[in-house]
């Protein structure tokens, strides 16, 4: 029997098949009809599926006693926790509590949790790890559009004339996306690529800029004043007089040069070729947003598309690439601090009484702290917290520093399929049902919303994640219905403008809906109005912040990381797939061919590569893929704790921490 669903994995959204026999999940393949996938699956889609049984996952609920786990039923872990919560809350106030959300729950999940943590418990501290990787394209897209999301949809990619990329591997970390630029490279159209690091796909691109580590700033303001100084821009665009005399002057080619290292000539090419191809699409990935400047970078992006005409019209757009499945979705739902359910501000008056009144609690009127300030303040302000699905002890930049934290905490609840690193650190751990478990909805990085379809039972004594919030939100004396994810969506639908008009059975079509969809007929057209109404709206130049960790004589290096194609997040995931496990089995870092001549290193060779907080042993890969001075660094390999290496200092705008580039050495063992 084969069961259609949406794959776990990228924030793509493919349509897949599950093949089910006697309450197994056999095989996954690609669903034909999909309108993103259309037949094909990536290599973690086709094998992801291997994780659902493995002889790992949780089974019953865990209460740590006496520094040992005992298997329990869910009537006492239930009761374990309400009571620890609202001991905390009694004596330290609702405050002291903070819960984070996972990126790879439904919809109907991240909205009770969201509910959950803001009516039951009271608490403004409300995040997820989105704060890791895109909150300050959440924070500047709703600022300019209205909502925190993309522009435009993955289909445009194949609409557009160009293609600019920033901070991103496209083929390794988002392969539908990476696919579409590679059949646009092929096909003649312009693609050009903004990053440090070569790529698979760089030799296909017409052109790659190789800007040092953290200038991406000056170059996006550099190629924005070549395109005003040779009257490239869209002449109905309003405010480019404003543009310019904002602080664009400084920024010549001559100026990129010196800042970034890329020639003039090729900035100057950059500009001229994404300002008069017609439809420009820009996408981009944390290598832009990890950063000191996060913000203003992605304020630079918006400037850039509005001023060549790129925003308000099919084919065109931006497309922020978001790496996990529902990423979008628990914005949506109101998983960020800033935001209550519907991309509205914590602080809008009408939406927290529209929302006091359907859940029938007061809701805390500022916003609280942020993810990475909760790690920090554990133990502090933070007295507990409930984690879902995220493995801060291993994802949290400069993690060694994070794991001590969360052991600080009064108490920890900890809900996940697997006893992670984080998990083993928690007081109670509540098991939950993998996507193939349960019903539901996710968000792709396009607003698509497709539902999720439950293939077997869940496994051992596991629930889905609904059912643990209303059975511990009824615990501490809220009166919520037993719901089936249905009838959660539908309450989401009432509530969320953005949502409105939506349900399940018009979510069945292959590919789901891309919201706003109000009315069959009137598909996004909310939307581009809403684009239409904004236009000519540019965010303030700003030369940015200088780069937080410059090297030095001890540590003479900028490294920065990325992620290989097998390889995702902490790998709670992929190394319980035996097919993916086995892919990218060493650990490597690599260093310019001119670096390693000075270093006397070879390839193969073993190094720690060291930072100002900790280090990691990797083996040498001697290439012209990364700069001079420059060394690349895979980030979450199951061999090395590269988080454990990153900086964790926050962007004030976004409090997204910095954790794409520092400085660092390396030494021979």
């Amino acid at each position: 029997m084969k069961i259609q669903t949406t794959c776990p994995f990228c924030g793509c959204g493919c349509g897949m098949l599950l093949e089910v026999e006697n309450g197994q999940v056999l095989s996954a393949s690609p669903q034909r009809s999909h309108p993103v996938s259309r037949g094909t699956l990536c290599v973690k889609g086709w094998n992801g599926h291997q994780i659902i049984h493995h002889s790992s996952r949780l089974k019953k609920p865990l209460i740590k006693e006496n520094g040992s786990f005992k298997a329990v039923s869910w009537e006492r872990a239930i009761s374990f926790a309400k009571s620890r919560l609202e001991s905390i809350k009694k004596t330290h106030g609702a405050e002291a509590i903070g819960v984070v959300g996972s990126l790879k729950c439904t919809n109907e999940d991240n909205y009770l949790l969201a509910k959950f943590a803001r009516a039951v418990i009271g608490t403004p501290h409300v995040d997820s790890a989105l704060r890791y990787f895109q909150a300050p394209t959440m924070l500047a897209m709703q600022k300019h559009l209205g909502y925190a999301v993309a522009s435009c949809t993955i289909g445009d990619i194949e609409s557009a004339d160009t293609i600019l990329i920033i901070g991103a591997d496209v083929k390794a970390q988002t392969a539908r996306v990476g696919s579409l630029v590679l059949g646009a490279a092929k096909g003649g159209k312009r693609c050009i690529l903004i990053d440090p690091h070569e790529q698979e796909l760089s030799r296909f691109l017409t052109l790659q800029l190789r800007p040092r580590p953290e200038t991406d700033l000056a170059l996006l303001n550099c190629m924005m004043h070549v395109i005003i100084e040779r009257d490239l821009y869209d002449p109905e665009i309003k405010g480019v007089a404003r543009l310019r005399s904002d602080g664009l002057e400084r920024f010549t080619p001559a100026y990129g040069e010196s800042v970034t290292g890329v020639a003039a000539d090729d900035i100057i090419r950059a500009a001229e070729l994404f300002a008069t191809a017609g439809k420009g699409i820009i996408l981009y990935g944390t290598g832009l947003t990890q950063q000191n400047n996060a913000t203003a970078n992605v304020e630079a992006v918006w400037n850039l598309a509005l001023l060549t005409g790129n925003i308000g019209r099919e084919g065109a757009g931006i497309l922020p690439l978001l790496y996990t499945c529902n990423m979008q979705g628990v914005v949506d739902m109101g998983l960020m601090t800033e935001f209550l359910p519907g991309h509205r501000p914590v602080d809008d008056v009408p939406t927290r009484r529209q929302l006091e009144k359907a859940w029938q609690f007061n809701l805390p009127t500022s916003m609280g702290l942020t993810l990475q300030q909760m790690i920090n303040e554990a133990g502090k302000k933070i007295k507990a917290m409930y984690i879902v699905g995220e493995n801060l002890a291993w994802s949290a930049p400069d993690c060694t520093t994070a794991a001590a934290a969360l052991d600080k905490l009064d108490f920890l609840v900890v809900q996940d399929l697997f006893l992670t690193e984080t998990a083993q650190k928690a007081d109670v751990v509540l098991p939950a049902c993998s996507f193939a478990e349960k019903e539901g909805t996710f968000t792709s990085m396009e607003r698509r919303v497709q539902l999720v379809h439950r293939a077997i039972p869940p496994i051992g004594d596991s629930k889905p994640d609904y059912e643990i919030f209303t059975d511990l939100a009824n615990a501490m004396g809220a009166k919520w219905p037993t719901a089936k994810p249905q009838a959660i969506f539908q309450e989401i639908a009432s509530l969320l403008p953005c949502y409105s008009g939506l349900d399940y059975k018009k979510l069945s079509v292959p590919g789901g809906v891309i919201w706003p969809c109000h009315e069959a007929s009137e598909e996004c057209s909310v939307f581009k109005k809403i684009l239409a109404e904004r236009h000519g709206s540019f965010a303030d130049v700003t030369i940015g912040r200088p780069f937080v960790e410059e090297p030095d004589e001890e540590y003479p290096f900028i490294m920065i990381t990325g992620r290989p194609a097998f390889h995702r997040m902490t790998g709670t995931m992929i190394s319980r797939s035996f097919t993916l496990d086995k892919e990218d089995m060493v650990a490597t870092v690599e260093i310019n061919t001119d670096d390693a001549k000075a270093l006397k290193l070879r390839s193969g060779w073993t190094v720690l590569v060291k930072t100002r907080r900790g280090q990691v042993k990797r083996t040498v890969v001697v290439t012209r893929a990364v700069p001079p001075k420059v060394i690349f660094v895979p980030i979450h390999h199951k061999d090395g704790h590269t988080q454990s290496l990153v900086n964790a200092a926050i962007e004030p705008e976004s409090g997204i921490p910095q954790m794409k580039m520092c400085a660092a050495k390396l030494e021979m063992m």
